[in-house]
Parts: C-alpha cells; structure tokens; sequence
C-alpha cells in the first residue's frame, strides 16, 4: 500500500514540476542594437554606460559587447573602432 502512493505522488509531481517550469520561463528580451565610433580616452565602460538604461546590468552590458565586438584587450581600444552595443530597452540619446 505504501509504494502504491509513492508512485501516485510520483506520477503527479513529475507534471506539477513541469507546469511550474513553463509557467516561470521568461522569454529573452529582445535586444535593440546601437552602433558608436570609439573616441579618444573612451572605454568599453563609458561607451556602454552612454545607452545603457535601467533595465541593463552594466557588468553583464560590458561582458556581452566586449564578446560580441570580439575585443579581448578593452585596454587596446583604438579610436574610430565602431562599436556595435546590444541593450534591453531604447534610450533617448
């Protein structure tokens, strides 16, 4: 009798689990791209921090264009390099 209910709970816990995880999923935002011209004295930082808004993380803003623009050495950015920054929500520049 005792392994016949742990089957039942089994059986209607693998579904509950499921149903909870389609009801939490979160579609990604979709991304708006801005394209700047790297300036004298500018870091990926500072460009970044310019159309970032609220709803952007700047860490992960930083992380995501430095691997998207395929800079490995942020220290080496030269000026005239167009930068191409990817964020959540529009922002009036």
């Amino acid at each position: 009798m005792r392994l016949k209910w742990k089957k039942i709970i089994a059986t209607l816990a693998i579904p509950a689990a499921i149903a909870a995880g389609a009801w939490a999923y979160e579609p990604p935002a979709e991304l708006i791209e801005y394209r700047t011209e790297a300036e004298a004295g500018d870091t990926i930082w500072s460009i970044c921090a310019k159309v970032a808004s609220d709803e952007d993380e700047m860490e992960e803003l930083v992380y995501r264009t430095m691997k998207e623009n395929r800079i490995s050495d942020p220290g080496a950015l030269q000026p005239g390099t167009v930068i191409v920054i990817r964020v959540k929500e529009a922002r009036n520049l």
